[in-house]
């Protein structure tokens, strides 16, 4: 790479920091033996590139600690993952996410994490417990401990006692031999109860038994020494020293008491506080569970009521006889619909009236919905309604509507997964979704028909709003909504990469206010142009920039007046500066890389389409079996089998179009190095 080989002419190889942000790498692993050559490179930056995945083994770079990946094109987290755990010393991560099970997925994977994303990672480890022991320390108050300077200072007073006494060498001797074995044996007893790992409290307690039992041979001896001159003094030391021994005896045995009740009382307390908190929590489920009952048995009598007016409606629709949405219409709604009279401003042939009745009494997506039946177009999936009946959503609200959909089935997949379930298309989770909110089929209906009305409303204004039309209609699939979102964060990347380049001493603040004025108004030409260029190659520029031509606001012609020094400054900076509106800039970029995706899978989608006989975005095992077949790419049974054990592991017999787009856009044509999706893109077969 010629940026990375300039930085080693210019600076060395001894850099600790790389910034390769905004570089175009496409492959990491062209880049790897330049990097390296970077033996102390601890921090790097491959911010804004077009990284699809990184290479299996990064293990060279061992001091690398720094990582930022965000702003690429990574298409599996877990081949993410599986790379970025060959760094032995990487503590800092930069990574886009999508989920919170994603970061989930990366702080399990990669232990050894300290921040990532900016947030600190809370590690658990045995701070507790060393809390706990630190508490039971502070319960003392003291940390007792015995050292060599009490067994010198015990030697000293033993020998001062020997000295009185002024005995002969051998018993001296004597003394001196019983001296030195009790002291063996205190020390040995000492070293065997602590190397029993007991609380603070308990050792502490040793050691001063220790201590004491130390202090306990002197005092014998200077007993023994007055035995022989003063028998008076001898028992009163006596009396006084069993008077100290109980003492201290009594005082072990309370801290001893004290400590085990205190142990009892807490476990007595936390055995209580269970009980209670089970006994609560066990009232709250049978409350909840009766409460849920009773809403399943009305909402049951609600079903059966709605399914028997939909029955007749089937059978008048098989007669051939004229309809009157009365007879399947709320109270409230009878007083303001009119008998329909010309069935045919709704219903324009009598099949698809056959069509949309059997639609009414089949299951509307739940929770575990088996395959619908359905006709080409999306509209068929309703009731047909009379138009006043249909809420008109805002763009706002039907985008917000759709944001709420895609986090709901995002969560409802993982159920599934977890719960060893097939995967829904995102048609079926509308439904489900409106059946999870609404319940009553009627509700469920009218939101249908809202959601088929912004979508013809508002399809050809917003990419958004366009993109969630041909995921519903399996012409795009589900994962390519978060590609469009990655398009977007370049775009407002790079506007910033490029003001902060042509303002170096505006500060942060200012060049945020200057890219808020852009977003919700106009950017220039020549800043929209720079865009295109850096995130397209020459052909594919040309083509987007001829289309936004259209859109470029010409600046407006002064008229020649006396004007101010600022107005004529102004004038001069802003001469032949043409503008576009950011809104405007943004949705061609996005409709530009929605067709290019569109493209990319059409050969796809025909295959498919000639195995999803029903058009209902789902086959199973022997139409996926047939998909592979019709594909011609010399795959195996082993490999198919291998296919099969990723997108249905289970054996539900039910594969969505998203997940064939997902598994062949990650496995590689047999013989070949390219993805499965693009080998079909590019060959006839």
């Amino acid at each position: 790479m010629e940026d990375l080989q300039k930085i080693i002419q210019k600076s060395g190889t001894n850099l600790s920091l790389l910034d390769l942000e905004f570089k175009q790498i496409e492959n990491l692993k062209d880049v790897l033996p330049l990097l390296v050559q970077f033996k102390n490179l601890k921090e790097l930056n491959l911010h804004g590139n077009r990284l699809r995945q990184l290479p299996d083994d990064l293990s060279q770079l061992k001091n690398l600690e720094i990582l930022d990946i965000t702003n690429n094109m990574f298409e599996n987290l877990q081949q993410v993952v599986h790379s970025l755990k060959t760094l032995p010393s990487l503590n800092h991560l930069e990574i886009a996410l999508k989920s919170k099970e994603e970061e989930e997925f990366i702080i399990e994977n990669l232990p050894q994490l300290v921040m990532l994303n900016q947030q600190a990672i809370k590690i658990e480890d045995q701070s507790e417990q060393q809390s706990d022991m630190q508490s039971e320390r502070s319960g003392t108050g003291l940390e007792i401990t015995l050292q060599q300077e009490d067994l010198e200072q015990m030697a000293m007073l033993h020998d001062s006692i020997k000295e009185l006494r002024k005995e002969d060498e051998e018993s001296e001797k004597q003394i001196s031999s019983v001296f030195e074995n009790s002291v063996k044996t205190i020390m040995k007893e000492l070293q065997t109860k602590l190397a029993q790992k007991s609380p603070d409290h308990i050792t502490n307690l040793t050691i001063l038994k220790a201590k004491f039992n130390l202090s306990e041979v002197c005092f014998q001896l200077f007993i023994r020494y007055f035995k022989l001159t003063d028998k008076k003094l001898e028992q009163i030391l006596t009396k006084l020293h069993d008077q100290h021994q109980q003492i201290f005896t009594d005082m072990s045995n309370v801290i001893m008491n004290v400590r085990d009740n205190q142990s009892i009382q807490s476990i007595q307390k936390k055995l209580l506080e269970t009980n209670s908190g089970q006994s609560n929590q066990d009232k709250g489920t049978e409350q909840r569970l009766r409460q849920e009952l009773q809403e399943l048995q009305q909402y049951t009598r609600e079903i059966e009521q709605e399914n028997k007016a939909y029955l007749e409606l089937l059978i008048k629709f098989g007669k051939g006889e004229k309809i009157q949405l009365n007879s399947v219409l709320n109270n409230q709604q009878k007083t303001e619909v009119q008998n329909i009279d010309n069935s045919s401003q709704f219903i324009q042939q009598n099949n698809n009236d056959k069509a949309i009745a059997l639609n009414l009494i089949r299951p509307q997506q739940t929770q575990y919905a088996s395959i619908q039946s359905k006709n080409n177009q999306l509209q068929s999936n309703v009731l047909v309604q009379a138009p006043q009946l249909v809420k008109m959503l805002t763009l706002k609200q039907f985008k917000d509507l759709i944001v709420e959909i895609y986090e709901s089935k995002l969560k409802f997949d993982q159920k599934c997964s977890d719960s060893h379930l097939p995967r829904e298309t995102m048609e079926q989770h509308m439904y489900t979704f409106l059946n999870q909110k609404y319940g009553l089929k009627s509700l469920i209906l009218e939101w249908a028909s809202c959601i088929i009305n912004a979508l013809k409303r508002y399809g050809n204004d917003d990419n958004d709003v366009a993109v969630f039309g041909k995921i519903l209609r399996n012409e795009c699939d589900e994962e390519f909504r978060f590609v469009q979102g990655q398009v977007k964060n370049t775009i407002l990347e790079l506007l910033k990469m490029y003001l902060r380049g042509k303002f170096p001493l505006k500060t942060n603040a200012d060049i945020k206010e200057m890219m808020n004025q852009r977003v919700n108004s106009f950017i220039f030409q020549e800043e929209a142009e720079d865009i295109i260029k850096y995130m397209y190659n020459q052909e594919d520029s040309e083509l987007i920039l001829n289309k936004l031509k259209q859109y470029f606001i010409q600046p407006a012609k002064h008229v020649e007046k006396r004007m101010t020094r600022e107005e004529q400054f102004q004038i001069v900076n802003e001469k032949d500066k043409s503008k576009i509106e950011f809104s405007i800039f943004q949705k061609v970029i996005l409709d530009f890389q929605m067709k290019s995706h569109e493209k990319y899978l059409s050969k796809f989608i025909l295959h498919f389409k000639q195995q999803d006989q029903d058009q209902n975005g789902i086959i199973d095992e022997n139409e996926f079996r047939q998909l592979i077949a019709d594909l011609n790419m010399g795959t195996n049974d082993f490999d198919i089998q291998r296919y099969l054990n990723k997108i249905d592991p289970y054996n539900n017999q039910q594969i969505t179009f998203s997940q064939c787009v997902q598994l062949f856009s990650q496995e590689q044509a047999p013989g070949t190095n390219v993805p499965i999706i693009q080998k079909i893109s590019v060959d006839s077969f």
